[in-house]
């Protein structure tokens, strides 16, 4: 998936250590996710391949969300329940 990123995003992703390696996992298996008025980027493990279900890459990238509009990628943060956190949607 090839997105843009606003200079929001860019100051956000340094400000809260979200690694390169760790969005480019996030951009290849990420899940759509609407919810709070937002698109959002979120890994489900158990939909990931096998393979990849249990890799520390996996588990850090599982531990992020990452909105998105319109093919922009706009802010991101750590959540430790990320699913859960969409879930609650105000």
């Amino acid at each position: 998936m090839l997105l843009m990123k606003c200079d929001h995003f860019i100051k956000r992703q340094g400000q809260r250590g979200l690694k390169k390696n760790v969005l480019d996992f996030i951009l290849e298996y990420a899940e759509i996710r609407y919810a709070r008025r937002a698109t959002w980027l979120v890994i489900e493990k158990k939909k990931l391949p096998k393979n990849l279900k249990n890799t520390s890459l996996a588990k850090r990238a599982a531990q992020w969300l990452v909105m998105m509009r319109d093919g922009i990628l706009i802010t991101c943060y750590r959540n430790d329940n990320p699913l859960r956190h969409l879930s609650c949607s105000h």
